[in-house]
Order: structure tokens, then C-alpha cells, then sequence
């Protein structure tokens, strides 16, 4: 996927702009940044670092969540938030240990989980940075990306870091949010690190792969990692979840396929589906219809499901899904199906921002 159509995402939540003005630089070590987002920003500052588990901790805002890892030589960095936020990083980091940043693994090309980067390097030249493949070829995509945040290594289905207590092993099971979408498991702690696969416990963003591209990932996924004893699971943004609410989503991605592929053979038009899911109580938390914290830029969980459904729509008629469609712009009726309702999909009310979740 071209790096203009990954911005594209960030566009459509205000982002765009302090991407571009923030990660062009490549001269020497950067001053401390003015400190959090300004105001209206739509993403909140990092919070203080929260403690998950053992040596496992994670950090909530300016973009995606940044897990920590502090082994016996340094610490591991999964993921770098915005532009802008390297300094807020290290000050949290400082808060519990002060060895230096070893390694920086990143789940995916996305500028809210890669722009701090380079900030990091210039601390740490010699740090490692690891990414699959695939993320590598959407930053360099970017005529204008800045080195710094391409990897020293990456990697194609699978790489182990380090050994005994303090492996880390990383997961690359298909195309689904991005073309080279990583999942982190630290075995000593049971924990899996999902990347924007998951994130705010609702069905995921499709603007690279598809409906049933994301129903496949999620299966290998979790058929490759069921053996590993995961008891905890990190979402790429918001909460820490649990191995339950991953079979979930893996769960409901299926069947959002299947209940579309079904709606859309008898005729139907794409809400019939996500009606048919509201009939499962097991799906009720990734049909919520609130805001999430840190989501104020975005939909909610059930509106995601009926992106998700129109995209699936899309590939069933081998039409072109398009950032429009999978960022909620209605689905137009062609001579293939029915279109889609635009209030399934509409931006939320002044009303819900201001009964946003956990505020």
C-alpha cells in the first residue's frame, strides 16, 4: 500500500498535518518538543507508563499504546506514537529504569506507531530496529520518509529476539490492518502485543487488506500462538485485554464475513448483517455504540462493524472498497447489491464526544 494512503487514515482524524510538519527533520539530536498535542488536538498526550505485568509495562496516548520491556541490558520499545513524542517517552521510561532503549520493534507502518523513532535513535544510535518486510516497504514507499525510522533488520514470518526469560518472539500471519502487520509475544510474561489488529476492543481498521483478509490473519494468529500459555493480550491502542476477548475478535471477524456474505447472496442490504451479529451476546462488547478514550477522532465499535461489512460488500461485487468506504463513507447501491445506510456510518454527534467512555 502506497504511504499516501496510509496517511489518508490520519487525515481523516486531524493527524495529517503534525505528521508531515513533525518528521522531516534528519539533522542532529532533536530539541525536547513542546509538549503534548495542542488543543482540539484529536489524540490525547501520553499518560503516565502503567505497569501490565513482571517487567512489562505499557504507555497510553499520543497515538498508539508504546509497550515497555525492561530486560537486564536495556529495554525494548514496541511502537513510537506520533511525531512529537519521543521525549514524553523517555520520561516515562525514566520513571522506572534508566537503561538505555536497546531495540525498537514496530507492529506497523502507521505514523501514530512509528513517528517517535527517530527521536530514539538520535539518543541511541545503535539501536535496533526491527519490522517485518512489509512495513519496511510502506514507509519506504514515502518519497519523503525520513530515514531514521526505517528498520536495521527486518523480518519475513517470524523472528525470535533474545533467549530463555527474556525472548521475545515476533509474528507476521498475513495482510489485514497493513500489508506487514508484527504481533509481540513475550513468552516469560504470557503476554501478546496486537498492533492496531486490535485496538479498542472493536472490529479493526481495513484500509490494506480486506474483510476476509483480516478473518484469516486473526486465525493464524491465534492458531499460531494458542500453544504459548497467552493470559494477556495488549491492544495497539486503549486497553489490556485477555486471551478470551482475542478468540473473540478472531471469532467476529468470521462471522462478520460470514453474516455479509450471506446478506449480501439473498439481497439484502449491509446492516441486515450487523443486525444478525447484535443477535450473538457474545459479540456485545464489539458492538458498543460509545466513544472510546482516545478514539474522540474516530466511530464507534459498532460503526466499525458496518465499515467492515460494506468493505466486505465491496469484494464480494469485486468492487474497489477505497479508503472512503473503509472509513465509513456510506456504501453507494450499484446493479451488484443494495447500499448501505448512511446512518450506520455517519460521524458521531457533539453529544457522543461529550459521553465519551472513561473521560
Amino acid at each position: 500500500m502506497k504511504f499516501k494512503a496510509v496517511l489518508a487514515i490520519f487525515v481523516a482524524g486531524g493527524m495529517a498535518a503534525s505528521a508531515a510538519a513533525q518528521q522531516t527533520g534528519t539533522g542532529g539530536p532533536p530539541p525536547r518538543p513542546a509538549a503534548p498535542p495542542r488543543a482540539g488536538s484529536p489524540l490525547p498526550p501520553p499518560e503516565p507508563i502503567e505497569h501490565i505485568t513482571g517487567n512489562v509495562y505499557k504507555i497510553f496516548g499520543g497515538g498508539g499504546n508504546t509497550l515497555v520491556v525492561v530486560q537486564h541490558d536495556g529495554v525494548i520499545l514496541v511502537d513510537t506514537k506520533m511525531p512529537g513524542n519521543g521525549q514524553a517517552i523517555m520520561d516515562e521510561v525514566r520513571k522506572i529504569t534508566d537503561k538505555p532503549i536497546k531495540t525498537i520493534i514496530c507492529t506497523h507502518s502507521h505514523p501514530d506507531h512509528t513517528g517517535s523513532t527517530d527521536f530514539i535513535r538520535d539518543l541511541y544510535p545503535d539501536v535496533r530496529i526491527v519490522m517485518s518486510e512489509g512495513t519496511k516497504t510502506e514507509l519506504a514507499a514515502n518519497p519523503q520518509v525520513n530515514p531514521k525510522l526505517l528498520p536495521t533488520e527486518t523480518y519475513k514470518d517470524r523472528l525470535t529476539i533474545g533467549e530463555g526469560d527474556e525472548r521475545i518472539e515476533l509474528f507476521h500471519t498475513g495482510v489485514g490492518h497493513t500489508g506487514g502487520d508484527t504481533f509481540v509475544v513475550v513468552p516469560a510474561a504470557k503476554l501478546l502485543f496486537m498492533g492496531d489488529v486490535m485496538a479498542w476492543n472493536m472490529a479493526p481498521f481495513l484500509p490494506a487488506g480486506g474483510a476476509e483478509a483480516i478473518a484469516t490473519e486473526t486465525e493464524k494468529l491465534v492458531d499460531a500462538v494458542k500453544g504459548m500459555g497467552i493470559e494477556i493480550v495488549v491492544e495497539g491502542h486503549g486497553h489490556v485485554n485477555n486471551w478470551a476477548g482475542l478468540t473473540r475478535l478472531s471469532h467476529f471477524n468470521r462471522a462478520l464475513v460470514n453474516a455479509a456474505r450471506a446478506a449480501y447472496d439473498r439481497g439484502d442490504a449491509p446492516g441486515v448483517a450487523v443486525a444478525e451479529l447484535q443477535r450473538n451476546a457474545e459479540f456485545a462488547p464489539l458492538l458498543d455504540t460509545h466513544i472510546k478514550k482516545g478514539l474522540e477522532y474516530g466511530n464507534t465499535p459498532l460503526a466499525r462493524a458496518h465499515m467492515n461489512v460494506n468493505v466486505a460488500y465491496t469484494e464480494f461485487s469485486g468492487e474497489q472498497a477505497g479508503f472512503g468506504i473503509a472509513n465509513g463513507a456510506p456504501l453507494p447501491a450499484t446493479d451488484k447489491h443494495k447500499g448501505s445506510d448512511p446512518k450506520d456510518t455517519a460521524p458521531p454527534t457533539p453529544e457522543m464526544l461529550a459521553a465519551a467512555v472513561d473521560k
